[in-house]
């Protein structure tokens, strides 16, 4: 079956004057075309990934406004974006153009160090865990003289 020829999305200007930096809170319009459970429409991100670009793309944890009972995945943040609460769920980082970020009526928010670690350990304890490293062997005596 012949694939059918594509057309690549429209490559769209930032809105931000900057990069985005890690810890940031800001608004990010996912795409309507999305299929559940995908993110749709816009809403909060927490930005994870720490070199970034302003035309490029960089990884989010999306957020959610509504409250996430029995979400054991959802970390309530005390960084609020807009003056709302939210929650980053935080078994869910993707990917997004730069483009599709927004910041706040108020500027940008950024968390905490401390809050965006507690996040980040969710995060990662989301992923698999790396296997444990065998220890190296001891270097060979020197030859004797």
């Amino acid at each position: 079956m012949p694939a059918h020829p594509q057309q690549p999305p429209p490559k769209v200007a930032p809105s931000l004057v900057a990069a985005p930096k890690a810890r940031q809170l800001l608004w990010c319009d996912f795409p309507q075309d999305a299929q559940l459970p995908e993110f749709w429409k816009r809403r909060p991100v927490v930005i994870l990934s720490h070199r970034n670009t302003l035309h490029g793309a960089v990884t989010v944890v999306p957020c959610s406004t509504q409250a996430q009972p029995g979400n054991k995945w959802a970390f309530p943040l005390q960084t609020t974006i807009d003056g709302r609460a939210a929650w980053a769920i935080c078994d869910k980082p993707t990917t997004v153009a730069v483009s599709r970020l927004t910041p706040d009526k108020g500027g940008i928010a950024r968390m905490p160090q401390n809050e965006f670690e507690d996040m980040l350990r969710m995060v990662l304890s989301w992923l698999p865990a790396l296997p444990s490293v065998p220890a190296a062997p001891a270097p060979a005596p020197a030859p004797a003289t």
